[in-house]
């Protein structure tokens, strides 16, 4: 069996080389950053106009005698190189070195080593005071006594101080929560939900209870409810927001239904002919469900959160230029634009929670794209911050999934390194994951994905690097965007309309499969421009072409499988259809070692994608040190599973916090 190691070399397109070129490379300084399990790192360098020097990677545990191979750093700019370490230890201490080389020489030290410490698990808990929230309590009680609570989170979160726990019992509570004071890295401030049932809620408790409407033509409800909203959702699911009356009259998304709003009057059609008198109404009065506005050291844990968003972005949590702050084991759904929202700030956690909502999955794309319904689970905007980890929630049913990129740098450095890792994806109308925007050593790994239209839109994302490594995306195609509304599916974006190029973007060691009909595994559409786009050890598997391209972003395809289920399709590449792999490998010069097989899968219907024992896939693939250094037999398997280890042996499938840190209710 061969086995080749990676050699990273990249041709930086656009950096043109001045005429009196300073041709070798001198090393200016380097900086890390760690998560909980990775570790990234900038190595800044002067000279190399030519653009030809590297940047070696290696790393070990604090004590060990001796460094490993990491993946190499990567060019990203005419100045920086950057470089991720992967599968490292919470709570650990470890050091990187990196070694320039260039054909031109190395002007002073060509070596820099560094220290850095992963952040810790599991979480401190607060210890100095406990304050009692319950829906029998009274704001005039000091709330420290469980027999004699606090009537409202608000009026806790104004006396919290750090080492507080806030302990919320079952009950609604109508509340948009303002956050006003932080904690401490040892004594954070805690809101945490004792048991199912504490819910915070943004919808109307009057409207709710009940008020007159009437009838009018086409079967719309009129009433005057006295306040304005952005966001409806009854017991059949959420309702679609329509500009006017004609259009509401019209009800072009279908079922549930519909609503517009006329200053403080309300129109309202269900899909079924229904009075709204008849369903339970929920209307947004208040627009956050918790804001934290410049704080450190909250956590929001065990809570329901809904019916957010009186205005245009209605968020569950926002975080707003906070630091460590975390939202974890809650139930977040039916929110206007965002369960959680994340603006600048540092080293945020979002884990073990359930988002979802509903109707949007089944509305056409065309009417939802630019509306209210066009939201996120999850998403990070404008100054993105450093150190954002999601990881181990389930997400279903929103516009797109995770948005994890900002669109400016974050203003602490120059890489936002964001982890998202170990979430489920179900049902969404567009992507998955969207890394769009500001994207520099943002790495996604262990994702399930089903049943979406894109699973990874890059487009753009830069300067990079992206990393999206040992995911499963599965069904992707199977929406209505896809088979009903006429917009191709694909397992990876790269169309965007934006001068800026994509990449560098590495996508390594993933399972993209769908048996949706019609669907191209990669349909790589036009417009777009890209430095480079990397696959190596991927399973590439769709039911018309493996590969569809029509963009001329640069690809390096090596060491995969493309396959199809179609009999006359395999590969179109700019305008030539190609038979089969040997053709591809002629014309373009791609997948030189890689192969076409069926996988032979061990059920992926059912939820198995294990290689069997006699797939293709097994002992195939190249190795890459710092991505599968721990593969099993005489090489790599293709895909994101390791033929004899389970995806998740760590147990990150449960979804819950746990696995990581302090139990949550």
């Amino acid at each position: 069996m061969k086995i080749e190691l990676l050699g990273v070399v990249v041709a930086a397109a656009g950096i043109a080389a001045p005429c009196s070129a300073q041709l070798a490379v001198t090393l200016v300084g380097a900086e890390t950053h760690a998560n909980f399990e990775t570790a990234g790192i900038v190595v800044t360098v002067s000279g190399d106009d030519d653009l030809d020097a590297t940047a070696a990677l290696e790393w070990r545990r604090a004590g060990d005698p001796a460094f490993r191979s990491a993946h190499p750093a990567v060019r990203v700019d005419a100045t920086r190189f950057v470089g991720s370490l992967f599968e490292l230890a919470p709570g650990a201490a470890y050091e990187l070195r990196t070694t320039l080389d260039d054909p031109d020489g190395v002007n002073g030290p060509a070596t820099a080593t560094l220290a850095v410490s992963t952040r810790s698990a599991p979480l401190p808990e607060p210890s100095l005071r406990t304050l009692y929230v319950s829906p029998t309590g009274s704001n005039s009680n000091p709330g420290t006594d469980p027999g004699h609570p606090l009537l409202t989170i608000q009026r806790a979160a104004d006396i919290s101080q750090p080492g507080d726990l806030i302990l919320i019992q079952p009950g609604v509570y109508r509340e948009a929560v303002t956050v006003t004071a932080s904690g401490t890295a040892a004594e954070p401030i805690v809101f945490r939900g004792t048991a199912a049932g504490a819910v915070l809620d943004g919808a109307d408790a009057g409207v709710l209870a009940g008020i007159p409407w009437t009838a009018g033509a086409s079967g719309v409800y009129s009433s005057a409810i006295g306040f304005p909203t952005g966001h409806i959702v009854t017991d059949q699911g959420r309702l679609f927001r329509y500009t006017s009356l004609a259009d509401l009259a019209a009800l072009g998304a279908g079922a549930p239904g519909g609503f517009f709003v006329d200053g403080t009057t309300l129109h309202v059609k269900n899909a079924d002919g229904s009075s709204p008198a008849a369903r339970q109404m929920h209307v947004a009065r208040l627009e956050n469900g918790f804001t934290l506005d410049g704080r450190s050291h909250v956590r929001i844990e065990g809570l329901e959160i809904r019916h957010y968003g009186a205005g245009s972005y209605g968020k569950g949590v926002y975080l707003r230029y906070s630091s460590d702050c975390a939202v974890r084991g809650s139930r977040i759904h039916e929110v206007g634009a965002a369960g959680v929202w994340i603006k600048g700030g540092e080293r945020h956690l979002v884990e073990g929670n359930e988002l979802w909502d509903t109707s949007i999955f089944g509305w056409p794309w065309i009417l939802t794209k630019g509306s209210s319904a066009e939201n996120n689970a999850v998403v990070l905007t404008d100054d993105p911050g450093r150190g954002t980890v999601i990881r181990g929630n389930t997400i279903e049913g929103t516009f797109n999934g995770i948005g994890p990129c900002g669109s400016s740098p974050p203003p602490t450095g120059f890489t936002s390194e964001t982890d998202v890792h170990d979430n489920v994806f179900r049902r969404h109308t567009d992507d998955a994951l969207e890394p769009e925007g500001w994207c520099s050593n943002v790495r996604m790994w262990g994702n399930l994905i089903e049943d979406v239209h894109m699973a990874f839109a890059v487009a753009p994302a830069a300067p990079g690097p992206t990393w999206i490594v040992r995911n499963i995306a599965y069904g992707f195609g199977n929406t209505r965007t896809s088979q009903i509304d006429g917009y191709t599916a694909s397992a990876l974006k790269i169309n965007s309309g934006y001068a800026t190029p994509i990449g560098p973007l590495f996508l390594y060691h993933n399972t993209l499969l769908s048996e949706a009909p019609g669907t191209d595994a990669l349909a790589l559409l036009n417009p777009g421009a890209s430095t480079f786009v990397r696959a190596r050890n991927n399973l590439i598997a769709g039911t018309q072409y493996a590969i569809y391209k029509v963009n001329p972003v640069e690809l390096d395809l090596d060491w995969d499988d493309l396959t199809t289920t179609d009999p006359v399709r395999f590969v179109r590449w700019e305008g030539t259809v190609l038979a089969d792999l040997g053709a591809l490998q002629a014309f373009a010069g791609q997948e030189l070692s890689g192969l076409s097989a069926p996988p032979l899968l061990a059920d992926p219907a059912g939820g198995d994608f294990t290689p069997q024992a006699g797939s293709p896939l097994v002992d195939r693939g190249l190795v890459i040190p710092g991505i599968n250094d721990g593969f099993e037999g005489s090489a790599p398997d293709i895909g994101a599973v390791e033929h004899g280890t389970p995806l998740f042996a760590d147990g990150f499938e449960s979804g819950t916090a746990g696995a990581w840190s302090s139990t949550v209710p």
